[in-house]
């Protein structure tokens, strides 16, 4: 029996790779003779560095960064050799340096930092995202791919560029400290202190968020709630998103530049709390699938088009199964791929709150939940039940390959 394991990571509990290692060992001690291939995958958001390195050649970085609150910590990027997916992906291919460096924003700037009571996005920068781009730069790469998942922050990036070395100023000419509450009080952008380096580099977002910057459907009505921002710094926010775009439209047309006031309706914009929005605008970056920047390094295609040995099952999973998995995201993906090679696929998923009739969907998709096996029905068994994650998803999969031999 041939099985790919491909699952996305369990955030806070378990990493994408820690679930292939469980997966694949259980199943081999329930039918050693399964012939297993592991593929942890990413979106851009947690597990990405990981789902990268599993990939191909590459090396971690430690730097230190400051958190969203500007607390001193040590966060990782990875820098990888890959000339093929170079190619692929960046339009400057010359030269001999094919290092890309992998960066994902949440280990900068992400909400796991900061202790839930200090969650504000008022408050947090995206500051320490760009000091790992510049310590990238400072190692020689020149093309990056920046994942945009799990944010701390609503600062339309503007921490980020700070870091890289844009001033921003108020009504008073005062210099202001990036923070999603400064975006209102910007009246001035000044960008000749910029690193110039970032001129000579190519940028790539890694996201499956596709929310333009402004409105009901972009970053601070969508996101910023779960980041700890109240009805009224909602408003607050959005007020600032909005002039935060005046401001870059304004540098951009005095700089003859067309087209900048389109920047903030471009799909992914939102991503990160508006990091889409300035790597956009400010670096030129292009937009793409997390997802599907992983699966073609890993040539997932291919792999689950062979003739002989393709899989028989596909196991997948992730912490939460709902409506959103399906549309666009990882799991979204995975099951547009199992239905069109008419392969089974079984998600695991943490907790299950999908309201509708999975057979509408696809008759070959199986979901798993591991709070229903648990029997956790409230927050206290949630608790319980994420401290056990590791031992579920064995009880999970064996029950699994019991069904399957």
């Amino acid at each position: 029996m041939n099985i790919l394991i491909a699952p996305d990571s369990f955030k806070g509990s378990l990493s994408a790779l820690e679930f292939c290692q469980i997966a694949e060992q259980t199943i081999h001690s329930v039918c050693p003779d399964a012939c297993i291939e592991t593929l942890p995958m990413a979106d851009g958001g947690e597990g990405t560095i990981e789902a990268f390195l599993a990939q191909t050649k590459g090396e971690k970085y430690s730097v230190q960064v400051h958190d969203p609150l500007g607390n001193l910590i040590v966060a990782q990027y990875a820098i990888i050799d890959a000339l093929r997916f170079r190619n692929v992906y960046f339009n400057n291919t010359s030269g001999k340096n094919h290092a890309i460096a992998i960066i994902e924003m949440a280990c900068a700037s992400g909400l796991p930092l900061i202790d839930k009571a200090l969650q504000d996005p008022m408050k947090t920068s995206s500051f320490g995202t760009g000091e790992l781009i510049k310590d990238a730069l400072t190692q020689g790469c020149r093309h990056f791919i920046i994942g945009l998942g799990g944010s701390a922050t609503n600062d339309g990036g503007m921490g980020m560029l700070q870091a890289l070395g844009v001033i921003f100023y108020d009504k008073n000419q005062q210099q202001l400290q990036a923070c999603g509450a400064a975006l209102e009080a910007i009246t001035g952008i000044d960008l000749s202190h910029l690193d110039s380096r970032c001129k000579q580099s190519e940028f790539v977002i890694a996201a499956d968020v596709n929310n333009p910057l402004l409105g009901e459907n972009g970053a601070t009505f969508i996101y910023a709630k779960q980041k700890g921002a109240d009805p009224k710094n909602l408003v607050i926010l959005e007020k600032g998103m909005h002039n935060f775009v005046q401001q870059t439209q304004d540098l951009m047309s005095k700089q003859g530049l067309k087209n900048a006031e389109l920047i903030h309706l471009n799909k992914g914009a939102g991503a990160a709390g508006g990091l889409g929005f300035a790597l956009m605008a400010y670096c030129q970056a292009n937009m793409h699938s997390g997802f599907e920047l992983i699966a073609q390094l890993a040539q997932l295609d291919t792999l689950l088009a062979r003739e002989y040995s393709r899989p028989d099952l596909i196991i997948s999973g992730e912490g939460c199964f709902d409506r959103q998995s399906l549309q666009g995201k990882l799991i979204g993906r995975l099951v547009q791929r199992a239905q069109h090679h008419k392969i089974p696929l079984v998600v695991i998923c943490g907790c299950y709150r999908f309201e509708s009739d999975l057979s509408t969907i696809s008759s070959d998709l199986k979901v798993v939940s591991l709070c229903s096996l648990a029997s956790c029905n409230d927050a206290n068994h949630l608790e319980h039940c994420i401290k056990k994650t590791s031992v579920l998803i064995k009880e999970a999969i064996g029950q699994l390959m019991d069904d399957h031999r």
